[in-house]
């Protein structure tokens, strides 16, 4: 099985709070953020996105395992490979490594998938606000924005770590911020092992 990615690192320390971790950049996404700084990685641009065979994946990941606590895999949407991830998830499993999945949480059957499986330890993604704007996707983004309350509200029956960010946009509104946070702080409320990590500022147009 083969993995749409755009590199790795062998070893991380930014990645995973507190975690050295080997980082993996897969490519494709269902969003179009205006703020995204892999945006040829979301676009699954040519240039730099390429086939990987999953056991050369392995090799590499295997050499970096006495350095790192964590496969962390980003993108793009890492979920939108979901088959190829539960495989690769499996294996890397079995080195005894922890899984890190940077996600959009917008792909709730999908995170599913894994969280029933066992596959995940830590999960980050960016709280979005408002958005419509920061998600690229204008009156589409409703039914995105109802998944990404579905995957958190999943996320409170498993021991993962939710890693929550903020990108705060230029224009935004105390007020639309209040608005998402009290949609999801009752889900936030009932997550095991939690944490909100600097806000981070961005220029998007919003």
């Amino acid at each position: 099985m083969k993995l749409k990615i755009a590199g790795y690192k062998p070893i991380s320390l930014i990645d995973v709070h507190g975690y050295p971790s080997f980082a993996l950049w897969v490519c494709g996404c269902n969003l179009r953020c205006p703020f995204c700084h892999n945006w040829r990685i979301a676009n699954a641009d040519r240039k730099v996105c390429g086939e990987a065979e999953l056991g050369e994946l392995m090799v590499k990941i295997s050499k970096s395992v006495k350095f790192v606590d964590y496969l962390h895999v980003t993108g793009g949407e890492p979920l939108l490979q979901v088959e190829a991830l539960r495989e690769l998830f499996s294996k890397v499993k079995s080195l005894g490594l922890m899984i890190s999945l940077n996600t959009n949480l917008t792909l709730a059957s999908e995170l599913e998938r894994l969280l029933k499986d066992g596959l995940l330890d830590h999960v980050a993604t960016d709280l979005k606000v408002p958005f419509d704007i920061m998600s690229g996707l204008g009156e589409k983004a409703r039914n995105y924005w109802g998944e990404y309350l579905k995957s958190l509200e999943l996320l409170r029956g498993y021991e993962v770590t939710l890693e929550l960010r903020v990108p705060v946009a230029r224009g935004i509104t105390l007020g639309a911020l209040g608005n998402a946070l009290r949609e999801i702080l009752p889900l936030l409320k009932g997550l095991r092992k939690s944490y909100c990590v600097e806000e981070v500022v961005v220029s998007s147009g919003a």
